[in-house]
């Protein structure tokens, strides 16, 4: 087929050059970030081939807001039954602290359930370890307590219905559930590198309003010592004056949540925060709830819309556009695709033997584990398992 030359790759290459496009410079910008780590070198992560530096002052160096000596007298967000409170907290400092969220026995069901599940997972070879710690996710298979937080059931949440009128007020009424994870900060990991969890929509900047809320269950306690998250206070206002491709200048320092099992966390989706490092030596868990308006999603649905013939001769551009190339912010399945650049061709996101499996009717989904799983449950054909022998084969060919 001949096609016209203004047409061709050739000539479109000679007529794009940099100064002739139009967004390229914004959409490359690199901020918020470029301007952030530049006036706050502490915020730098660390080198993850060498033994976690203590006492040069990095952002992972520090403690809870009432022993910091920048924080401490500043009034920031303590544990609440009153949502009046809550909504000052929250618009003020970007969190606030809902004081027995979770009943003493809701919070016993959750914490026994995920450090079983968690436990299972790491028996059957398909847990999800990072260098912070073991992740557990797709919560929502994986036991009714799980399934009650995600629709804010007071018999699982006693505070559900708060919740959900704090999430109607702040992302509006539809809002969906954009992921339900297990974070885990192991013994001796890292911290994670402080982030905001609305970052997919950066260079571009929410102002008036997050598009992204979380709740954080936690059920058990947490601080500086155990890898109590780490977060800056206020940083949701400092990210929205920024606007759109603006630029940060010196942060606050961060500090490590304080809080008793049972607590919640509500927090905003621009708040800058991360994963602490556990320096005892028990794991600790906390799960995170990400909501988001209800237009923050694919119109068309194509993983499920996609005919299997099409999907067996579809080509990696194609995949990449349906979605079916998973990156660390959308389309994961099991938490397969956590850490992937959702490239095109991208073999660590690829989303395609999920769905053939389905197709085939062995899809074998990871399921709730006890701590001990039995030998058929060891046995199984978890093809969550299989992709991640595929991605760590991979990996090995390509060193």
């Amino acid at each position: 087929m001949t096609i016209p030359n203004e047409f061709t790759e050739a000539a479109v290459k000679v007529n794009s050059a940099r100064e002739d496009q139009l967004y390229s410079e914004f959409l490359r910008s690199g901020e918020p970030w470029k301007s952030m780590y530049r006036n706050n070198p502490w915020l730098a992560p660390p080198d993850m081939r060498k033994p976690l530096e203590w006492g040069s002052g990095q952002y992972w160096d520090t403690t809870v807001a009432r022993k910091h000596p920048h924080w401490k007298d500043k009034g920031l967000p303590i544990a609440t039954k009153d949502i009046h409170q809550m909504r000052r907290d929250l618009k003020q400092w970007g969190f606030c602290l809902v004081e027995e969220g979770m009943s003493e026995d809701q919070c016993t069901r959750f914490r026994e359930r995920l450090f079983a599940q968690a436990a299972g997972e790491r028996s059957a070879g398909v847990q999800m370890p990072t260098p912070s710690g073991q992740y557990v996710n797709s919560l929502v298979n994986k036991g009714r307590c799980f399934v009650q937080c995600i629709e804010q059931d007071p018999e699982g949440v006693q505070a559900g219905p708060l919740i959900e009128e704090i999430m109607d007020e702040t992302l509006g009424k539809g809002w969906i559930c954009h992921s339900f994870l297990s974070n885990g900060a192991d013994p001796g990991g890292y911290p994670q590198g402080l982030h905001i969890d609305q970052a997919p929509l950066l260079p571009f900047q929410t102002e008036e309003a997050p598009v992204l809320c979380n709740t954080m269950y936690i059920p058990q306690d947490v601080n500086e010592e155990n890898g109590g998250t780490l977060l800056i206070p206020g940083s949701h206002q400092i990210m929205a004056a920024a606007g759109s491709g603006g630029q940060v200048g010196e942060l606050p320092p961060a500090i490590n949540l304080e809080a008793r099992a049972g607590t919640l966390l509500i927090f905003d989706g621009r708040l800058i925060h991360g994963t602490g490092a556990n320096r005892t030596d028990r794991q600790r868990f906390v799960a995170t709830m990400s909501n988001v308006t209800a237009w923050t999603r694919q119109q068309e649905n194509w993983i499920m819309t996609v005919a299997p013939d099409v999907l067996a001769e579809a080509s990696p551009k194609l995949l990449h556009r349906m979605g079916l190339q998973a990156l660390t912010y959308g389309g994961t399945i099991e938490g397969f695709g956590l850490g992937a650049q959702g490239r095109v061709g991208d073999a660590f996101g690829s989303l395609k033997e999920f769905r053939e499996a389905y197709d085939r009717g062995e899809y074998v989904r990871v399921r709730e584990l006890q701590a001990q799983p039995s030998k058929e449950e060891l046995e199984r054909d978890y093809t969550l398992k299989a992709a991640y022998a595929r991605v760590a084969a991979q990996r090995k060919s390509n060193a």
